[in-house]
């Protein structure tokens, strides 16, 4: 599927890019979660703090990106909407 393609029917449905919004900020939330728990694991085990650390940030990258495509659809959905009404 062709990235512009997807993006642009992404902006066309609201309800889908607030879905895709909220999945990202839950995604990065779990990943801060799992970045912070970590710490308590870091002396007991700390070959498992390091792992739940790697994992939280690819968590944390991964649900920013993806929220942050869902917020910038969501915002050119919008622009789309005041500048139609407009003309």
């Amino acid at each position: 599927m062709n990235i512009v393609a997807g993006f642009k029917r992404l902006t066309q449905d609201y309800q889908r890019g607030f879905f895709v919004f909220m999945l990202g900020l839950s995604v990065f939330f779990i990943g801060l979660a799992l970045f912070y728990m970590s710490v308590r694991h870091m002396e007991l085990n700390p070959l498992l703090a390091e792992i739940m650390v790697l994992i939280g940030l690819v968590l944390l990258a991964t649900g920013l990106i993806v929220a942050a495509i869902g917020y910038i659809s969501l915002m050119v959905h919008r622009w789309q909407r005041i500048f139609k009404n407009n003309k």
